[in-house]
């Protein structure tokens, strides 16, 4: 269940204050730009999509390693080599990722039901387990099309 772009600013709001954090324009600003992204955003992306802000590469920086120490965003493998971020739970429904090794696309998956697995793992291991991220590996389908279209071995 997603929240309303108000709700979820409210709840920010709560959580930087509960965390004697400030509510400044800069990190309104970029939980807007992920609240309103489909996908996960890399810093530069987040540069890019706020330059008319004038926000710094090492402010953003700053500000997702924040939202990711209180629990806001999630780090996220994009492309193979660079990591991008997206609003966890409650801002966002809880989601897990397919990357394709071929193009990098990430397909979001929101049928995962690891939560009892997860819970299990956690007690088998001494540990209360508070949230997962599971990020499967393959090939989509355009990327195994074209490798079984393409020339043969040698």
């Amino acid at each position: 269940m997603s929240i309303q772009d108000s709700e979820a600013e409210a709840l920010l709001r709560q959580r930087l204050q509960a965390q004697e954090l400030r509510i400044t324009p800069n990190r309104l600003s970029v939980f807007r730009a992920l609240l309103q992204s489909a996908r996960p955003l890399s810093v530069p992306e987040l540069a890019q999509r706020l330059q008319a802000d004038g926000l710094s590469v090492p402010t953003l920086y700053r500000i997702v390693e924040v939202f990711s120490a209180i629990g806001v965003t999630h780090p996220v493998l994009v492309d193979h080599q660079s990591v991008g971020y997206e609003l966890r739970e409650p801002f966002r429904t809880h989601h897990d990722h397919l990357v394709c090794s071929g193009c990098g696309r990430v397909v979001d998956l929101y049928n995962c039901d690891l939560t009892d697995v997860m819970a299990q793992l956690g007690r088998d291991n001494q540990c209360r387990v508070n949230f997962h991220q599971v990020e499967l590996h393959g090939l989509c389908a355009e990327c195994t099309a074209a490798k079984t279209s393409g020339p043969l071995p040698r």
